[in-house]
């Protein structure tokens, strides 16, 4: 474990082991804006702020000017999505360090504590544990774990298996601002995938991912999600896997069941990140 400044981030915390190298953020966020290796990041960074969102909610809420920034990397949410979604995180982040990972919280939500805890192995996979803990009134909410990942590379995920020719294999859910015809997306009988590209245009596709397996393949290498599916009530018309891009970035996103929490209560996702060789159906 170490610390440094990295970019315009500010203070981030470093773990190596295995071969993996991860960063996370401490001045604000939290963001794990690091994976890979000591020479190879896959995840996005917005260093010049271009993805951004204020207003008069953000001013009623947390101060005049404020905005939330999307600072690239990993962060977790809640789902649904809505304002209160956005939480101008900008500040710095409670942390509880361990030797090879931790818990970073951000606090300055009214209702909810973002928490992600980490733990580096020894094989050089991370799991991550995307934590929303409420501090309000009742409340039914999903977790959603959101990637952003480096411009130039292709998500891919794996179908369902079928169980016979009579039933429905795979759910494919759109987003209004598609267009038809998009090429950044593809479904195949063995795979979906939606690949980064300098559009402008935004295109968002959702599905339920029973394999719980999904690839990010950049420059002949890959990163690979595991995040096991959980029998429940899943919002977006059922999705428990996400996927948006444009010319700024490109996010993979899990999401669990929808879950009713109590003051106090948390809910968790978890999911196990490693490098890889890339599948051979991705070739």
């Amino acid at each position: 474990m170490y610390t440094e400044t990295y970019a315009n981030y500010g203070k981030c915390v470093g773990f190596e082991r295995g071969g993996t190298k991860v960063l996370v953020t401490l001045d604000l966020g939290p963001r794990i804006i690091w994976f890979g290796t000591p020479d190879f990041n896959f995840l996005g960074e917005d260093r010049d702020r271009n993805v951004d969102k204020g207003g008069e909610y953000f001013d009623e809420n947390f101060g005049a000017g404020t905005k939330w920034y999307l600072y690239g990397g990993h962060r977790v949410w809640k789902s649904p999505e809505d304002l209160e979604t956005y939480v101008p995180d900008n500040g710095a982040v409670e942390a509880d360090l361990r030797e090879f990972g931790g818990t970073f919280t951000c606090r300055a939500a009214k209702n909810f504590d973002y928490t992600l805890d980490l733990e580096l192995a020894e094989d050089g996979s991370l799991t991550v544990r995307d934590i929303v803990t409420n501090k309000g009134e009742r409340r039914r909410i999903a977790v959603w774990g959101l990637t952003v990942m480096a411009k130039g590379g292709r998500m891919i995920l794996p179908t369902n298996d079928k169980v016979d020719d009579l039933n429905p294999v795979q759910n494919l859910v759109f987003w209004p601002y598609n267009i038809p015809g998009d090429s950044r997306f593809e479904a195949t009988r063995g795979h979906i995938s939606l690949a980064w590209a300098n559009d402008s245009r935004a295109i968002k596709i959702g599905t339920m991912a029973k394999k719980g397996v999904a690839y990010y393949i950049l420059d002949g290498k890959a990163m690979k999600w595991e995040c096991p599916f959980e029998e429940g009530e899943y919002g977006d018309f059922s999705c428990n896997f996400e996927s948006y891009t444009n010319d700024h970035i490109l996010e993979v996103e899990w999401l669990s069941p929808k879950r009713e929490l109590l003051p106090g209560e948390c809910a968790v996702l978890t999911e196990k990140w490693s490098m890889t060789a890339p599948p051979e159906f991705a070739e």
